[in-house]
């Protein structure tokens, strides 16, 4: 039997060097919001450390290869019941803001599935009309099966077929609609509801040798971490039904809380990363964002960057610049009154999109529409960038459609500022 190599101890540090980051960049946040440099260095610097860490693990492992696995135990990570709970109310916050949004009248699924930016088959999609049964079957299993799968998840005598609702349901989504990797991990994440011992837990044995398998375990003896970690997860679930009825109430009654009541609800859960999961809502997926390049002088036309999907090239065949793109034109609806939010978000995206200094970027939104037999995409407005010196200017295209209005089945209103719900005072 091989004796674990010195190196190998440091492997602890692949998981708390990124904790560590997640701790500073949270107390960076509170304390000294603008300073976006530090944030970013910190953010990338530990996850370069971890990555170097990991690698000198590697090579020390592979100098010399065990005979079995080596099992190094720290600390209790991130205890199962705990995660849960979370993941469940998660879920159900996603499918009751579904329904509310617009998913129960046929206005939410059939969007997603014919936009350019999100939907994988959205030509075969346009074909169909808008009130065709298929949309309105999906767009109730969309809600429903995010409701129901919640509900058994958090009931421990039906939680492995709330896990297995999720993870068909996902498999499914990751079929029709990009969203990178993200239908991969919410599939994952439904496992952590199979009971060892059942018949999907037995094929995830056979299908990774080892899964269950002993090996050569080492503790660091690191218990005051236990403690820590099991105190700071006690006051995370005390508080979650509390942070996620404080958002429905900011959102819903459009009413805030108490002054420090409500200073509480926003620091919890803009530390923890806690938000209503709106992906996929009406508001955020009835457009899209057709970015050009072209002369100041107009001479010499356009050129398309923004061509979604897996020809478009590397940046905007990933899912993430979709949802950033979106994001910052979502910053009309939620902050309408606000145009400097979107000015400075706009010109700082622009900024990181080559444009030679002569040209300018174009940045046209587009509105989907329902009419009687068909969808239309309809070009609404252009904002014209000239990311050197900053500077935005709008043209409205079609003026019966603001960019500013949400859907009318949306419960959105304007907020008080980003990282609150609570509604603009007055």
């Amino acid at each position: 039997m091989n004796e674990i190599p010195s190196a190998v101890a440091w492997t602890w540090l692949v998981v708390a060097l990124p904790l560590a980051g997640f701790v500073v960049n949270g107390a960076l946040s509170f304390f000294r919001p603008n300073a976006k440099r530090a944030i970013s260095t910190v953010g990338v610097g530990v996850l370069v450390a971890a990555f170097a860490v990991a690698v000198v693990v590697v090579r020390a492992v592979g100098a010399a290869p065990p005979e079995e696995p080596w099992i190094l135990t720290y600390w209790s990570w991130m205890p199962a019941g705990s995660l849960q709970v979370d993941f469940a109310l998660v879920m159900l916050s996603a499918g009751l803001y579904k329904l509310s949004a617009g998913y129960a009248r046929n206005e939410g699924m059939e969007y997603g599935l014919v936009n350019p930016e999100w939907g994988y088959w959205w030509r075969s999609w346009m074909r169909l009309p808008p009130g065709h049964w298929l949309f309105r079957m999906l767009n109730h299993l969309a809600w429903g099966t995010e409701v129901v799968a919640a509900v058994c998840m958090l009931l421990p005598p039906t939680r492995a077929w709330g896990g297995i609702l999720l993870i068909v349901s996902f498999a499914f989504i990751s079929t029709q609609i990009r969203l990178g990797l993200l239908c991969e991990m919410v599939m994952v994440c439904g496992l952590l509801y199979l009971p060892p011992g059942s018949t999907p837990d037995a094929w995830i044995r056979l299908a990774i040798p080892g899964a269950s398998g002993s090996g050569l375990a080492a503790s660091a003896g690191l218990p005051w971490v236990d403690g820590v970690l099991t105190g700071a997860l006690a006051f995370y679930i005390l508080f979650l039904p509390f942070a996620h009825g404080g958002l429905f109430y900011n959102l819903y009654a459009r009413r805030r809380l108490p002054g420090p009541w409500q200073r509480l609800l926003e620091a919890y859960t803009n530390f923890f990363g806690m938000i209503i999961w709106r992906v996929f809502s009406v508001d955020v997926i009835n457009f899209f964002i057709r970015i050009w390049r072209g002369r100041r002088d107009d001479a010499g036309g356009r050129t398309l960057i923004s061509d979604y999907g897996w020809r478009g090239g590397l940046r905007y065949s990933h899912v993430g610049e979709s949802i950033t793109v979106t994001s910052l034109f979502t910053t009309l609806k939620y902050y309408p009154s606000n145009s400097p939010l979107f000015t400075e978000r706009l010109v700082r995206y622009a900024r990181t999109v080559a444009c030679p200094a002569d040209s300018l970027l174009v940045f046209e939104y587009v509105s989907i529409r329902k009419m009687h037999d068909r969808f239309a995409f309809v070009p609404v407005a252009e904002y014209r960038v000239e990311p050197g010196p900053g500077l935005v200017t709008e043209r409205i295209l079609d003026p019966e459609i603001s960019v500013h209005a949400v859907h009318p089945v949306s419960p959105v209103h304007e907020g008080a500022r980003p990282g609150s719900y609570a509604p603009l005072p007055g």
